[in-house]
């Protein structure tokens, strides 16, 4: 089964953020897909909600330095 998490991101200012985030995001254990519109700083992420939950993506994202606006 697979779940999809949609959130808003600040701090996205150029590609090496984008590819920092996309990294972090996808070494993760449960994690099956990543998709960041950097100018908009959309991350939307697909995983498996038996591995993972919404709010520890959450953490991830702003253990790389961001910040999860929504």
């Amino acid at each position: 089964m697979t779940e999809t998490a949609h959130m808003t991101v600040e701090g996205m200012s150029c590609n090496g953020c984008f590819g920092k985030l996309q990294r972090a995001l996808e070494a993760v254990n449960g994690v099956k897909g990543v998709d960041i519109v950097l100018d908009r700083g959309k991350v939307t992420v697909s995983y498996d909600p038996a591995q993972l939950s919404v709010a520890a993506l959450r953490e991830v994202v702003e253990d790389t330095g961001f910040d999860v606006v929504s």
